[in-house]
């Protein structure tokens, strides 16, 4: 029989608590692919309680946090910054939790609207962490979501929430820019899906970052493009008013239960940080992890890892740590 828990975590950033999240699962003792699923710009973790459940009815453990400031999540909300770092303290918890509930091997992630913009955000700053990754109409850069005007309420919550326009404080919207890091990741399965009419999350938000995914010799990618005429379309909502985006957990489903590629780092490489990037080696942290991006260089090779700032056109201070907490689980 499903199971629907409550998840209460702390950051393990800046030890803002309680952060909170539902899971639902079959307890059953089988380990289980885990997928976050996240929520929508300005809603909480109840707009998507019947992801959780028709992803838990299918095998999964499926997990719904609440941002920080959105729910029952505690913090102020910060529109793509540290609220991302938060979905992946929940998984964490999840996993410590429920040890024998999880396959902490298989991890994925989907998203609606500003939940997809949460996708390519963890895709690029935990580049060795999600097996799959489903972004439905995202925010791959939400200083450009901006000009868009695609949801003019939307902006004027962006700007009260970060302080000002992208014209007013561009090293913010920078570190929000996933798009300048869609290189760091060729591993993840990633299932992209819009509609042709979408206008909320205009599909050039998709399509530049496909474009920088494509252009850093990656290959993993599938743009799902629903179109007038289509048996299913991808319109912009949650699939309690749109039934149809049900339809495509049969492609996000075939794909978490089949066996995880390789998610290591290569041995040496460069990697772009917007605000933070976490890898099962080494965190970097720009500024207060709220603003910049920087592009850095490691080496795995030897028994500590080596990491170098290679582009710092803000001068911005920059830290790097060897500790992780990926490297716990």
């Amino acid at each position: 029989m499903m199971t629907i828990d409550e998840i209460p975590c702390a950051s393990s950033v800046d030890g803002t608590a309680p952060l909170v999240a539902d899971a639902a699962y079959t307890p059953n003792g089988t380990p289980k692919p885990l997928v976050a699923v996240m929520h929508g710009y300005s809603g909480g973790r109840t707009a998507v309680a019947k992801d959780l459940r028709d992803f838990a009815a299918r095998g999964l453990f499926a997990i719904a946090p609440d941002m920080r400031g959105r729910g029952d999540s505690a913090g102020k909300w910060d529109s793509g910054g540290l609220d991302v770092h938060d979905i992946v303290d929940g998984i964490l918890a999840a996993i410590r939790e429920f040890p024998r509930e999880i396959d902490a091997n298989n991890i994925s992630i989907v998203g609606y609207s500003g939940g997809g913009g949460n996708c390519f955000a963890a895709m690029t700053r935990f580049p060795d962490l999600f097996h799959v990754v489903a972004p439905f109409f995202g925010i791959s850069d939400y200083g450009l979501w901006y000009e868009t005007c695609g949801r003019e309420d939307c902006n004027r919550v962006m700007v009260e929430t970060l302080g000002g326009t992208p014209e007013e404080i561009p090293d913010v919207y920078l570190a929000r820019n996933a798009c300048l890091a869609a290189g760091n990741n060729g591993a993840s399965k990633l299932h992209i899906f819009w509609d042709e009419e979408e206008t909320q999350c205009p599909p050039v938000l998709n399509e530049n970052f496909i474009a920088a995914y494509h252009a850093a010799g990656h290959s993993n990618a599938a743009a799902h493009i629903s179109r007038v005429g289509d048996e299913y379309r991808w319109r912009h909502g949650y699939r309690v008013d749109n039934p149809m985006l049900e339809a495509a957990d049969d492609i996000i489903c075939d794909e978490v239960f089949s066996p995880p590629p390789d998610l290591s780092l290569p041995l040496t490489g460069t990697l772009t940080v917007c605000g933070y990037l976490v890898t099962r080696h080494f965190q970097v942290v720009v500024e207060d992890g709220q603003r910049g991006a920087v592009e850095v260089g490691y080496d795995l090779r030897g028994p500590e890892p080596v990491v170098d700032v290679l582009s710092n056109p803000g001068e911005w201070s920059v830290s790097v740590s060897p500790d992780s907490p990926l490297s716990l689980h």
